[in-house]
Protein backbone atom coordinates (compact mmCIF):
# COMPACT_ATOMS: atom_id res chain seq x y z
CA UNK A 1 0.00 0.00 0.00
CA UNK A 2 1.58 3.51 -1.10
CA UNK A 3 0.94 6.55 0.97
CA UNK A 4 0.18 9.37 -0.64
CA UNK A 5 -0.34 12.69 0.11
CA UNK A 6 -1.73 16.08 -1.26
CA UNK A 7 -1.39 19.41 0.06
CA UNK A 8 -3.23 22.50 -0.59
CA UNK A 9 -3.84 25.89 0.86
CA UNK A 10 -6.23 28.21 -2.16
CA UNK A 11 -9.68 26.75 -3.03
CA UNK A 12 -8.38 27.84 -6.85
CA UNK A 13 -5.31 25.07 -6.33
CA UNK A 14 -7.61 22.64 -4.92
CA UNK A 15 -10.20 22.85 -7.86
CA UNK A 16 -6.66 22.29 -9.97
CA UNK A 17 -6.01 19.31 -8.11
CA UNK A 18 -9.48 17.32 -8.23
CA UNK A 19 -9.16 15.56 -10.59
CA UNK A 20 -5.46 14.01 -9.99
CA UNK A 21 -7.62 13.03 -6.43
CA UNK A 22 -10.66 11.83 -7.84
CA UNK A 23 -7.85 8.95 -9.87
CA UNK A 24 -5.64 8.89 -7.11
CA UNK A 25 -8.47 7.62 -5.13
CA UNK A 26 -9.45 4.96 -7.48
CA UNK A 27 -6.49 3.15 -6.79
CA UNK A 28 -6.97 0.20 -4.36
CA UNK A 29 -3.00 0.24 -3.91
CA UNK A 30 -2.82 3.97 -2.81
CA UNK A 31 -3.97 5.26 0.71
CA UNK A 32 -4.72 9.04 0.18
CA UNK A 33 -4.24 11.65 2.48
CA UNK A 34 -6.08 15.43 1.59
CA UNK A 35 -4.91 18.25 3.90
CA UNK A 36 -5.74 21.36 3.34
CA UNK A 37 -5.52 24.83 5.11
CA UNK A 38 -8.80 26.68 4.57
CA UNK A 39 -12.45 26.96 4.94
CA UNK A 40 -13.29 27.54 1.41
CA UNK A 41 -10.73 24.49 0.46
CA UNK A 42 -13.25 22.29 3.39
CA UNK A 43 -16.23 23.35 1.49
CA UNK A 44 -15.06 22.49 -2.26
CA UNK A 45 -13.70 18.81 -0.70
CA UNK A 46 -17.23 18.11 0.47
CA UNK A 47 -18.88 19.14 -2.45
CA UNK A 48 -16.40 16.59 -4.35
CA UNK A 49 -17.25 13.99 -1.76
CA UNK A 50 -13.72 14.08 -0.82
CA UNK A 51 -12.17 13.10 2.35
CA UNK A 52 -9.84 15.34 3.66
CA UNK A 53 -7.77 16.50 7.50
CA UNK A 54 -7.29 19.94 8.03
CA UNK A 55 -3.81 21.61 9.24
CA UNK A 56 -5.60 22.79 12.36
CA UNK A 57 -5.65 18.88 13.25
CA UNK A 58 -1.64 19.05 14.16
CA UNK A 59 -0.78 21.95 15.88
CA UNK A 60 -2.12 22.94 19.00
CA UNK A 61 -1.67 26.91 17.98
CA UNK A 62 -4.57 28.63 17.13
CA UNK A 63 -4.89 30.24 13.58
CA UNK A 64 -5.09 34.50 13.37
CA UNK A 65 -7.07 34.11 10.30
CA UNK A 66 -8.18 31.48 8.00
CA UNK A 67 -5.11 32.19 5.31
CA UNK A 68 -2.25 32.04 7.83
CA UNK A 69 0.59 30.99 6.46
CA UNK A 70 2.75 31.99 8.85
CA UNK A 71 0.88 29.75 11.33
CA UNK A 72 1.15 27.00 8.26
CA UNK A 73 3.85 25.87 7.99
CA UNK A 74 4.60 23.92 11.66
CA UNK A 75 1.34 22.05 11.63
CA UNK A 76 2.49 21.48 7.46
CA UNK A 77 5.45 19.68 9.20
CA UNK A 78 3.81 17.33 11.73
CA UNK A 79 1.22 16.26 9.45
CA UNK A 80 4.39 15.37 7.06
CA UNK A 81 6.45 13.37 9.58
CA UNK A 82 3.18 11.98 11.17
CA UNK A 83 2.07 10.41 7.91
CA UNK A 84 5.51 9.61 6.23
CA UNK A 85 4.30 9.57 2.81
CA UNK A 86 5.67 7.08 -0.35
CA UNK A 87 5.13 10.89 -2.05
CA UNK A 88 3.99 14.40 -1.39
CA UNK A 89 2.33 16.25 -3.93
CA UNK A 90 1.98 19.97 -3.95
CA UNK A 91 1.39 22.65 -6.33
CA UNK A 92 4.07 25.74 -6.87
CA UNK A 93 6.83 25.99 -4.21
CA UNK A 94 5.89 29.42 -2.14
CA UNK A 95 5.65 30.29 0.69
CA UNK A 96 5.67 27.45 3.49
CA UNK A 97 5.37 24.79 0.89
CA UNK A 98 9.49 25.36 0.02
CA UNK A 99 10.14 24.77 3.84
CA UNK A 100 8.19 21.72 3.17
CA UNK A 101 9.86 20.47 0.59
CA UNK A 102 13.01 20.65 2.32
CA UNK A 103 11.75 18.93 4.81
CA UNK A 104 10.71 16.23 2.42
CA UNK A 105 14.57 16.06 1.38
CA UNK A 106 15.89 15.76 4.92
CA UNK A 107 13.19 13.00 5.34
CA UNK A 108 13.81 11.04 2.16
CA UNK A 109 10.45 11.83 1.05
CA UNK A 110 9.71 11.57 -2.97
CA UNK A 111 8.09 15.04 -3.45
CA UNK A 112 6.29 16.32 -7.16
CA UNK A 113 4.98 19.70 -7.78
CA UNK A 114 2.23 20.27 -10.54
CA UNK A 115 2.19 23.65 -12.38
CA UNK A 116 -1.00 25.76 -11.06
CA UNK A 117 0.08 29.01 -12.81
CA UNK A 118 1.66 30.88 -15.83
CA UNK A 119 5.09 31.84 -14.62
CA UNK A 120 6.58 35.43 -15.06
CA UNK A 121 9.21 37.41 -13.26
CA UNK A 122 7.30 38.57 -10.79
CA UNK A 123 5.90 35.06 -10.06
CA UNK A 124 9.62 33.32 -9.91
CA UNK A 125 9.61 32.52 -6.28
CA UNK A 126 6.88 29.90 -7.03
CA UNK A 127 9.15 28.65 -9.60
CA UNK A 128 12.88 28.60 -8.84
CA UNK A 129 14.76 27.88 -7.18
CA UNK A 130 13.40 24.19 -7.17
CA UNK A 131 14.71 21.96 -4.60
CA UNK A 132 11.64 19.58 -5.38
CA UNK A 133 12.43 16.51 -7.31
CA UNK A 134 9.71 16.45 -9.73
CA UNK A 135 7.96 19.38 -11.45
CA UNK A 136 4.81 18.46 -13.59
CA UNK A 137 4.82 21.51 -16.75
CA UNK A 138 2.08 22.53 -18.75
CA UNK A 139 3.91 22.88 -21.50
CA UNK A 140 7.44 23.61 -23.13
CA UNK A 141 6.64 27.42 -22.50
CA UNK A 142 6.92 26.67 -18.81
CA UNK A 143 9.90 24.21 -19.64
CA UNK A 144 12.09 27.28 -21.05
CA UNK A 145 11.14 29.30 -18.61
CA UNK A 146 12.25 26.60 -15.66
CA UNK A 147 15.35 25.47 -17.79
CA UNK A 148 16.60 29.86 -18.07
CA UNK A 149 16.10 29.75 -14.25
CA UNK A 150 18.51 27.01 -13.74
CA UNK A 151 16.04 24.46 -13.00
CA UNK A 152 17.70 20.94 -13.99
CA UNK A 153 16.06 19.73 -16.90
CA UNK A 154 15.60 16.31 -15.76
CA UNK A 155 13.88 17.49 -12.76
CA UNK A 156 10.78 18.64 -15.81
CA UNK A 157 8.42 16.55 -17.17
CA UNK A 158 5.67 18.57 -19.75
CA UNK A 159 2.74 17.00 -18.94
CA UNK A 160 -0.07 19.09 -20.34
CA UNK A 161 -2.47 20.87 -17.44
CA UNK A 162 -5.38 19.02 -16.27
CA UNK A 163 -7.43 21.15 -15.85
CA UNK A 164 -7.16 22.03 -19.69
CA UNK A 165 -8.38 18.28 -20.42
CA UNK A 166 -11.95 19.85 -19.52
CA UNK A 167 -11.56 23.25 -21.44
CA UNK A 168 -11.32 20.98 -24.71
CA UNK A 169 -14.37 19.04 -24.14
CA UNK A 170 -16.95 21.66 -22.81
CA UNK A 171 -20.14 22.54 -24.90
CA UNK A 172 -21.66 25.28 -23.13
CA UNK A 173 -25.36 25.85 -22.97
CA UNK A 174 -25.42 29.48 -24.19
CA UNK A 175 -29.05 29.89 -23.40
CA UNK A 176 -28.93 28.62 -20.24
CA UNK A 177 -25.51 31.19 -19.06
CA UNK A 178 -27.67 34.00 -20.74
CA UNK A 179 -30.79 33.34 -18.51
CA UNK A 180 -28.45 32.61 -15.22
CA UNK A 181 -26.83 36.27 -16.28
CA UNK A 182 -29.88 37.67 -17.57
CA UNK A 183 -28.06 38.62 -21.17
CA UNK A 184 -29.46 38.26 -24.72
CA UNK A 185 -27.85 34.57 -26.32
CA UNK A 186 -27.81 36.53 -29.34
CA UNK A 187 -25.46 39.39 -28.76
CA UNK A 188 -21.91 38.87 -29.51
CA UNK A 189 -20.39 38.11 -25.98
CA UNK A 190 -16.88 39.78 -24.99
CA UNK A 191 -15.66 38.40 -21.70
CA UNK A 192 -13.15 40.43 -19.32
CA UNK A 193 -11.20 38.14 -16.85
CA UNK A 194 -10.26 40.46 -14.22
CA UNK A 195 -7.15 40.46 -11.98
CA UNK A 196 -6.64 41.88 -8.49
CA UNK A 197 -3.19 43.80 -7.79
CA UNK A 198 -0.38 41.40 -8.49
CA UNK A 199 3.00 41.00 -7.16
CA UNK A 200 5.16 43.95 -8.21
CA UNK A 201 2.02 46.08 -8.50
CA UNK A 202 1.32 44.71 -11.59
CA UNK A 203 -1.48 44.87 -12.57
CA UNK A 204 -1.47 48.10 -10.71
CA UNK A 205 -4.58 49.77 -9.47
CA UNK A 206 -4.32 52.42 -12.34
CA UNK A 207 -4.24 49.85 -14.86
CA UNK A 208 -7.07 48.27 -13.87
CA UNK A 209 -9.23 50.93 -13.16
CA UNK A 210 -7.45 51.93 -16.80
CA UNK A 211 -8.24 49.01 -18.44
CA UNK A 212 -11.87 48.60 -17.14
CA UNK A 213 -12.78 51.94 -18.17
CA UNK A 214 -12.09 52.01 -21.61
CA UNK A 215 -13.04 48.67 -22.49
CA UNK A 216 -16.62 49.91 -21.18
CA UNK A 217 -16.85 52.82 -22.95
CA UNK A 218 -15.84 51.17 -25.91
CA UNK A 219 -18.27 48.86 -25.79
CA UNK A 220 -20.71 51.65 -25.75
CA UNK A 221 -20.15 52.10 -29.75
CA UNK A 222 -21.38 48.81 -30.38
CA UNK A 223 -25.22 47.22 -31.20
CA UNK A 224 -25.55 44.00 -30.02
CA UNK A 225 -22.14 43.46 -28.03
CA UNK A 226 -22.42 42.53 -24.48
CA UNK A 227 -19.19 42.63 -22.18
CA UNK A 228 -19.27 40.52 -19.30
CA UNK A 229 -16.90 40.96 -16.53
CA UNK A 230 -15.98 37.95 -14.40
CA UNK A 231 -14.45 38.70 -11.26
CA UNK A 232 -11.25 37.22 -10.14
CA UNK A 233 -11.71 34.53 -6.68
CA UNK A 234 -9.00 37.38 -4.88
CA UNK A 235 -11.22 40.12 -6.04
CA UNK A 236 -14.63 41.33 -5.07
CA UNK A 237 -17.05 42.35 -6.91
CA UNK A 238 -17.56 45.52 -5.44
CA UNK A 239 -14.38 46.71 -6.13
CA UNK A 240 -15.04 45.80 -9.73
CA UNK A 241 -18.72 47.54 -9.45
CA UNK A 242 -16.79 50.74 -7.84
CA UNK A 243 -14.36 51.22 -11.18
CA UNK A 244 -17.66 51.10 -13.33
CA UNK A 245 -19.66 53.48 -11.19
CA UNK A 246 -18.11 56.66 -13.12
CA UNK A 247 -19.44 55.48 -16.24
CA UNK A 248 -23.23 54.64 -17.63
CA UNK A 249 -23.16 51.78 -19.57
CA UNK A 250 -26.42 49.08 -20.36
CA UNK A 251 -24.37 46.33 -21.48
CA UNK A 252 -21.81 45.66 -19.26
CA UNK A 253 -22.28 43.34 -16.41
CA UNK A 254 -20.08 42.10 -13.63
CA UNK A 255 -20.52 38.80 -12.34
CA UNK A 256 -18.75 35.58 -10.69
CA UNK A 257 -20.09 33.17 -12.84
CA UNK A 258 -20.27 29.88 -10.72
CA UNK A 259 -18.04 28.30 -14.23
CA UNK A 260 -15.15 30.27 -15.58
CA UNK A 261 -13.86 27.96 -18.03
CA UNK A 262 -17.42 27.22 -19.39
CA UNK A 263 -18.48 30.99 -20.08
CA UNK A 264 -15.12 31.29 -21.45
CA UNK A 265 -16.17 28.50 -24.14
CA UNK A 266 -19.73 30.16 -24.59
CA UNK A 267 -18.33 33.79 -25.44
CA UNK A 268 -17.05 35.32 -28.20
CA UNK A 269 -13.98 36.91 -27.22
CA UNK A 270 -11.63 37.43 -24.01
CA UNK A 271 -9.95 39.81 -22.73
CA UNK A 272 -7.78 39.96 -19.80
CA UNK A 273 -4.04 41.15 -18.11
CA UNK A 274 -1.97 38.00 -17.98
CA UNK A 275 -4.66 35.52 -16.52
CA UNK A 276 -4.28 31.23 -16.90
CA UNK A 277 -7.91 31.73 -18.85
CA UNK A 278 -6.28 33.43 -21.84
CA UNK A 279 -4.89 29.51 -22.30
CA UNK A 280 -8.35 28.27 -22.44
CA UNK A 281 -9.49 30.92 -24.24
CA UNK A 282 -5.87 30.06 -26.88
CA UNK A 283 -7.11 26.23 -27.29
CA UNK A 284 -10.75 27.19 -27.88
CA UNK A 285 -9.33 29.55 -30.32
CA UNK A 286 -11.18 32.45 -29.00
CA UNK A 287 -10.00 35.60 -30.03
CA UNK A 288 -7.85 37.67 -27.50
CA UNK A 289 -6.93 40.67 -26.32
CA UNK A 290 -4.20 41.33 -23.68
CA UNK A 291 -3.73 44.42 -22.30
CA UNK A 292 -1.12 45.23 -20.49
CA UNK A 293 -0.31 49.33 -19.89
CA UNK A 294 3.68 48.68 -18.46
CA UNK A 295 6.58 48.35 -19.66
CA UNK A 296 6.13 44.49 -19.28
CA UNK A 297 5.17 42.47 -22.33
CA UNK A 298 6.02 38.96 -21.92
CA UNK A 299 3.64 37.36 -19.22
CA UNK A 300 2.08 35.52 -21.94
CA UNK A 301 3.87 35.05 -25.41
CA UNK A 302 0.34 35.18 -27.44
CA UNK A 303 0.99 37.99 -28.64
CA UNK A 304 4.26 37.32 -30.34
CA UNK A 305 2.88 34.06 -31.23
CA UNK A 306 0.25 36.12 -33.46
CA UNK A 307 -1.83 33.86 -31.27
CA UNK A 308 -3.83 37.51 -29.45
CA UNK A 309 -4.31 41.23 -29.82
CA UNK A 310 -1.81 43.27 -27.20
CA UNK A 311 -2.58 46.58 -25.95
CA UNK A 312 0.08 48.71 -24.78
CA UNK A 313 -1.36 52.22 -23.54
CA UNK A 314 -4.56 53.88 -23.01
CA UNK A 315 -5.25 54.68 -26.65
CA UNK A 316 -4.60 51.40 -28.25
CA UNK A 317 -7.54 49.95 -26.44
CA UNK A 318 -10.15 50.80 -28.63
CA UNK A 319 -7.97 49.86 -31.48
CA UNK A 320 -8.03 46.47 -30.65
CA UNK A 321 -11.06 45.91 -29.54
CA UNK A 322 -12.47 46.66 -32.81
CA UNK A 323 -10.26 43.67 -33.98
CA UNK A 324 -11.84 41.54 -31.69
CA UNK A 325 -15.42 42.33 -33.25
CA UNK A 326 -13.93 42.41 -36.40
CA UNK A 327 -11.06 40.82 -37.32
CA UNK A 328 -11.17 38.00 -34.91
CA UNK A 329 -10.40 35.36 -37.68
CA UNK A 330 -7.11 36.34 -37.93
CA UNK A 331 -5.74 34.90 -35.41
CA UNK A 332 -6.77 31.60 -35.56
CA UNK A 333 -4.25 30.16 -37.96
CA UNK A 334 -1.52 30.67 -35.01
CA UNK A 335 -3.41 29.79 -31.95
CA UNK A 336 -3.19 25.71 -32.45
CA UNK A 337 0.46 26.15 -32.18
CA UNK A 338 0.38 28.41 -29.38
CA UNK A 339 -2.18 26.49 -27.21
CA UNK A 340 0.88 23.77 -28.01
CA UNK A 341 3.86 25.77 -26.83
CA UNK A 342 1.64 26.84 -23.18
CA UNK A 343 -0.03 23.38 -22.52
CA UNK A 344 1.60 20.39 -24.28
CA UNK A 345 -0.84 18.15 -26.75
CA UNK A 346 -4.21 19.79 -26.29
CA UNK A 347 -5.38 15.65 -26.85
CA UNK A 348 -7.68 15.58 -23.66
CA UNK A 349 -4.66 13.19 -22.12
CA UNK A 350 -2.83 15.45 -19.52
CA UNK A 351 -4.13 14.02 -16.52
CA UNK A 352 -3.42 10.26 -17.94
CA UNK A 353 0.10 11.50 -18.30
CA UNK A 354 0.33 13.13 -14.64
CA UNK A 355 -1.22 9.88 -13.03
CA UNK A 356 1.08 7.41 -14.96
CA UNK A 357 4.29 9.50 -13.94
CA UNK A 358 3.15 9.53 -9.94
CA UNK A 359 2.56 5.78 -10.40
CA UNK A 360 6.13 5.73 -12.19
CA UNK A 361 7.72 7.48 -9.22
CA UNK A 362 5.60 5.63 -6.85
CA UNK A 363 7.18 1.87 -8.20
CA UNK A 364 10.49 3.44 -8.60
CA UNK A 365 10.91 4.88 -5.10
CA UNK A 366 9.75 1.16 -3.71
Amino acid sequence: MFEVMVFTYLQRHLKKMIPIIVELEKRTNVNLTVVLMTQEERLIAESHGIPYKMLDNFTIEKRKQDFDLGWGLEPLINVIGAIKPDLFIAIEVNYILRNAIRYCKQQNIPNLIIQHGTPNKFSLHAFAPFEGDYFLAWGDFTRDFLIKHNVAPEKIAVTGGAPFDRTISLKPDRQKIANELNISPSDKWILFTTQGVGPHNCPSVDEIKTAIQETVKEVLAYEHVQLIFQVHPAQSIESVNDILLEIQSNNSIVSRYHDTEELIAASDALITFFSTTAIDAVILQKPILLITLTDDKDFLPFVKLRAAYGAYTKDEIPIMFNKLIFDNDLLKTDQIKAAEYVSYKNDGQSLQRIMTLIYNVLELEK
